[in-house]
Protein backbone atom coordinates (compact mmCIF):
# COMPACT_ATOMS: atom_id res chain seq x y z
CA UNK A 1 0.00 0.00 0.00
CA UNK A 2 1.26 3.44 -0.91
CA UNK A 3 1.67 6.63 0.78
CA UNK A 4 -1.14 8.34 -1.34
CA UNK A 5 -3.50 4.81 0.00
CA UNK A 6 -3.02 5.22 3.55
CA UNK A 7 -3.59 9.13 3.50
CA UNK A 8 -6.92 8.73 1.89
CA UNK A 9 -7.94 5.85 4.36
CA UNK A 10 -6.38 8.18 7.62
CA UNK A 11 -8.80 10.75 5.83
CA UNK A 12 -11.96 8.55 6.09
CA UNK A 13 -11.49 7.24 9.47
CA UNK A 14 -11.27 10.73 10.51
CA UNK A 15 -14.45 12.01 8.86
CA UNK A 16 -16.36 8.93 10.32
CA UNK A 17 -14.62 9.72 13.78
CA UNK A 18 -16.10 13.17 13.71
CA UNK A 19 -19.51 12.04 12.30
CA UNK A 20 -19.75 9.49 15.50
CA UNK A 21 -18.80 12.39 17.69
CA UNK A 22 -21.30 14.83 16.49
CA UNK A 23 -24.00 12.35 16.53
CA UNK A 24 -23.34 11.31 20.00
CA UNK A 25 -23.19 14.02 21.66
CA UNK A 26 -26.27 15.68 20.05
CA UNK A 27 -28.34 12.89 21.18
CA UNK A 28 -26.87 13.13 24.40
CA UNK A 29 -27.17 17.11 25.17
CA UNK A 30 -30.79 17.20 23.39
CA UNK A 31 -33.20 19.03 25.79
CA UNK A 32 -36.60 19.90 24.78
CA UNK A 33 -40.00 20.49 27.07
CA UNK A 34 -41.16 17.12 25.82
CA UNK A 35 -38.67 15.46 28.61
CA UNK A 36 -40.55 16.96 31.17
CA UNK A 37 -44.60 16.12 30.03
CA UNK A 38 -44.71 17.39 27.07
CA UNK A 39 -48.64 17.89 27.17
CA UNK A 40 -48.56 19.32 30.34
CA UNK A 41 -46.18 22.18 29.29
CA UNK A 42 -47.35 22.44 25.31
CA UNK A 43 -51.12 23.77 26.99
CA UNK A 44 -49.44 25.28 29.54
CA UNK A 45 -50.78 29.14 27.77
CA UNK A 46 -54.26 26.90 26.86
CA UNK A 47 -53.74 27.42 23.24
CA UNK A 48 -53.79 25.08 19.94
CA UNK A 49 -50.48 23.16 19.77
CA UNK A 50 -50.00 25.60 17.06
CA UNK A 51 -49.69 28.54 19.28
CA UNK A 52 -47.40 26.72 21.42
CA UNK A 53 -44.48 29.46 22.01
CA UNK A 54 -45.86 31.93 19.70
CA UNK A 55 -46.15 35.42 21.17
CA UNK A 56 -49.80 35.19 21.30
CA UNK A 57 -49.79 32.26 23.93
CA UNK A 58 -46.25 32.02 25.66
CA UNK A 59 -46.18 29.62 28.24
CA UNK A 60 -42.32 30.21 29.41
CA UNK A 61 -39.30 30.35 27.95
CA UNK A 62 -36.65 27.84 28.59
CA UNK A 63 -32.98 28.77 29.81
CA UNK A 64 -29.72 27.40 30.30
CA UNK A 65 -28.25 27.60 33.99
CA UNK A 66 -24.35 27.43 34.69
CA UNK A 67 -23.47 26.74 38.37
CA UNK A 68 -21.84 29.28 40.15
CA UNK A 69 -17.86 28.76 40.50
CA UNK A 70 -17.73 29.13 43.71
CA UNK A 71 -19.41 27.67 47.05
CA UNK A 72 -22.05 29.23 48.49
CA UNK A 73 -24.27 27.08 51.33
CA UNK A 74 -27.67 27.11 50.45
CA UNK A 75 -29.63 27.80 47.66
CA UNK A 76 -31.94 30.06 45.56
CA UNK A 77 -34.51 28.05 45.77
CA UNK A 78 -37.14 27.04 48.03
CA UNK A 79 -37.77 23.69 47.99
CA UNK A 80 -34.91 21.13 48.58
CA UNK A 81 -35.34 19.07 46.06
CA UNK A 82 -37.07 18.69 42.20
CA UNK A 83 -38.78 16.09 42.71
CA UNK A 84 -42.03 17.02 44.14
CA UNK A 85 -44.21 15.28 41.97
CA UNK A 86 -47.63 16.15 41.82
CA UNK A 87 -47.20 19.56 41.13
CA UNK A 88 -50.56 20.63 39.99
CA UNK A 89 -50.98 23.58 37.80
CA UNK A 90 -54.13 25.44 36.81
CA UNK A 91 -54.04 27.64 34.12
CA UNK A 92 -56.33 31.10 33.03
CA UNK A 93 -58.28 29.07 30.83
CA UNK A 94 -59.82 26.86 33.33
CA UNK A 95 -56.97 23.83 32.64
CA UNK A 96 -55.58 21.49 35.22
CA UNK A 97 -52.28 19.48 34.46
CA UNK A 98 -49.81 18.10 36.53
CA UNK A 99 -46.04 18.63 35.91
CA UNK A 100 -43.07 15.79 37.28
CA UNK A 101 -40.82 18.98 38.90
CA UNK A 102 -41.00 22.32 39.70
CA UNK A 103 -39.46 24.68 42.16
CA UNK A 104 -39.84 28.37 42.92
CA UNK A 105 -36.50 30.77 42.29
CA UNK A 106 -36.41 33.12 45.45
CA UNK A 107 -33.59 35.17 43.62
CA UNK A 108 -35.92 35.82 40.19
CA UNK A 109 -39.54 35.21 41.96
CA UNK A 110 -40.17 33.05 38.77
CA UNK A 111 -41.91 29.17 38.81
CA UNK A 112 -39.07 27.06 37.14
CA UNK A 113 -39.48 22.99 35.76
CA UNK A 114 -36.10 21.64 35.25
CA UNK A 115 -35.77 20.03 31.65
CA UNK A 116 -32.13 18.60 31.70
CA UNK A 117 -29.32 18.73 33.97
CA UNK A 118 -28.52 22.04 32.27
CA UNK A 119 -31.34 23.82 31.46
CA UNK A 120 -34.91 25.23 33.13
CA UNK A 121 -38.05 26.17 31.65
CA UNK A 122 -39.32 29.46 33.03
CA UNK A 123 -43.50 29.16 33.47
CA UNK A 124 -45.48 32.15 32.24
CA UNK A 125 -47.70 32.89 35.40
CA UNK A 126 -49.31 35.11 33.10
CA UNK A 127 -51.06 32.15 31.45
CA UNK A 128 -51.40 30.36 35.15
CA UNK A 129 -54.04 31.15 37.65
CA UNK A 130 -52.18 28.85 40.24
CA UNK A 131 -49.23 26.28 40.93
CA UNK A 132 -49.48 24.18 44.20
CA UNK A 133 -46.61 22.49 45.66
CA UNK A 134 -46.22 19.99 48.53
CA UNK A 135 -49.49 22.18 49.69
CA UNK A 136 -48.75 25.05 48.99
CA UNK A 137 -50.37 27.67 46.55
CA UNK A 138 -48.32 30.21 44.55
CA UNK A 139 -50.29 32.94 41.98
CA UNK A 140 -48.83 36.19 40.35
CA UNK A 141 -50.73 38.77 41.99
CA UNK A 142 -50.75 42.25 40.71
CA UNK A 143 -50.38 44.90 43.79
CA UNK A 144 -49.17 48.48 44.97
CA UNK A 145 -45.63 47.06 45.35
CA UNK A 146 -45.56 45.20 41.98
CA UNK A 147 -46.62 41.96 40.59
CA UNK A 148 -45.11 39.35 42.58
CA UNK A 149 -45.70 35.51 42.47
CA UNK A 150 -46.69 34.68 46.46
CA UNK A 151 -47.41 32.05 47.98
CA UNK A 152 -51.36 32.35 49.20
CA UNK A 153 -51.96 31.31 53.15
CA UNK A 154 -55.40 32.17 53.00
CA UNK A 155 -58.00 34.09 50.41
CA UNK A 156 -61.45 35.34 50.74
CA UNK A 157 -63.48 37.47 48.34
CA UNK A 158 -62.77 40.24 51.69
CA UNK A 159 -59.07 39.43 52.28
CA UNK A 160 -56.22 37.13 51.29
CA UNK A 161 -53.04 36.39 53.83
CA UNK A 162 -50.07 36.35 51.81
CA UNK A 163 -46.46 35.15 52.21
CA UNK A 164 -43.71 36.79 49.69
CA UNK A 165 -40.26 34.33 49.53
CA UNK A 166 -37.00 35.97 48.81
CA UNK A 167 -33.41 35.20 49.08
CA UNK A 168 -31.48 36.99 51.04
CA UNK A 169 -26.66 36.79 50.21
CA UNK A 170 -25.25 37.24 53.66
CA UNK A 171 -21.61 37.37 52.61
CA UNK A 172 -18.94 35.08 54.97
CA UNK A 173 -16.10 36.66 56.70
CA UNK A 174 -12.43 36.29 57.20
CA UNK A 175 -12.24 37.03 60.73
CA UNK A 176 -11.61 33.90 63.09
CA UNK A 177 -13.69 35.26 65.85
CA UNK A 178 -16.62 34.82 63.58
CA UNK A 179 -18.13 31.62 63.16
CA UNK A 180 -19.60 32.57 59.61
CA UNK A 181 -16.51 31.84 56.65
CA UNK A 182 -18.10 30.98 53.54
CA UNK A 183 -21.04 33.09 51.94
CA UNK A 184 -24.93 31.94 52.56
CA UNK A 185 -28.06 32.22 50.88
CA UNK A 186 -31.01 32.89 53.41
CA UNK A 187 -34.58 32.37 52.69
CA UNK A 188 -36.50 35.09 53.56
CA UNK A 189 -40.44 35.68 54.11
CA UNK A 190 -42.56 38.98 54.02
CA UNK A 191 -46.05 38.41 54.97
CA UNK A 192 -48.51 40.72 53.94
CA UNK A 193 -52.37 40.99 54.10
CA UNK A 194 -54.13 41.96 51.13
CA UNK A 195 -58.24 44.04 50.71
CA UNK A 196 -60.04 46.52 49.67
CA UNK A 197 -57.77 49.02 51.83
CA UNK A 198 -54.76 47.68 49.34
CA UNK A 199 -52.29 45.50 50.42
CA UNK A 200 -50.00 46.04 53.91
CA UNK A 201 -47.15 44.16 55.30
CA UNK A 202 -47.65 42.22 58.11
CA UNK A 203 -45.21 42.52 61.05
CA UNK A 204 -46.12 39.48 62.99
CA UNK A 205 -47.14 41.31 66.62
CA UNK A 206 -50.45 42.25 68.14
CA UNK A 207 -50.53 45.63 66.93
CA UNK A 208 -49.70 45.64 63.61
CA UNK A 209 -52.73 42.35 63.22
CA UNK A 210 -55.09 44.13 64.58
CA UNK A 211 -54.45 47.36 62.59
CA UNK A 212 -54.67 45.26 59.46
CA UNK A 213 -57.62 43.45 59.98
CA UNK A 214 -59.82 45.98 61.91
CA UNK A 215 -60.84 49.30 60.62
CA UNK A 216 -62.01 51.00 63.99
CA UNK A 217 -61.91 50.84 67.91
CA UNK A 218 -64.76 48.43 68.01
CA UNK A 219 -63.71 45.92 65.38
CA UNK A 220 -60.35 45.84 66.75
CA UNK A 221 -61.59 44.89 70.34
CA UNK A 222 -63.43 42.12 68.84
CA UNK A 223 -60.35 40.63 67.20
CA UNK A 224 -58.03 41.13 70.62
CA UNK A 225 -61.05 39.47 71.97
CA UNK A 226 -61.58 36.70 69.86
CA UNK A 227 -57.32 36.11 69.94
CA UNK A 228 -57.68 35.89 73.50
CA UNK A 229 -60.95 33.84 73.84
CA UNK A 230 -59.54 31.36 71.38
CA UNK A 231 -55.98 31.23 72.59
CA UNK A 232 -54.64 32.37 69.60
CA UNK A 233 -51.10 33.50 68.99
CA UNK A 234 -50.76 36.97 66.99
CA UNK A 235 -47.22 35.33 66.13
CA UNK A 236 -48.28 32.39 64.73
CA UNK A 237 -49.30 32.48 61.05
CA UNK A 238 -51.78 29.79 61.16
CA UNK A 239 -53.55 31.08 64.02
CA UNK A 240 -53.65 34.52 61.95
CA UNK A 241 -55.06 32.43 58.95
CA UNK A 242 -57.95 31.11 61.70
CA UNK A 243 -59.33 34.36 62.72
CA UNK A 244 -59.08 35.25 58.88
CA UNK A 245 -61.39 32.60 57.92
CA UNK A 246 -63.55 33.81 61.01
CA UNK A 247 -63.48 37.12 60.03
CA UNK A 248 -67.51 37.71 59.57
CA UNK A 249 -68.05 36.39 62.71
CA UNK A 250 -65.56 38.57 64.56
CA UNK A 251 -66.30 42.15 63.28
Amino acid sequence: MNNKEIMRKLKIITVLCLTITTVGYSQSTQSSVSENNATALKNLAGGEPGYWGSSKFPAGTAVRFINPPRTIDGSIYLFDTWKNYPVVVNSKDKKTFTLKNVNFNLKTNRMVTKISEDSIFVLNMKAIEDVTIKGKVFKKIDTEIGSRVFEVIYESDKVSLLNFHSVKLVEGSVNPMLSRKTDKLVHKEEYYISNEQGITELKLKKKFIIDAIANNEAEKSSVLKYFTRNKLSFKKINDIKVALKNLDNIL
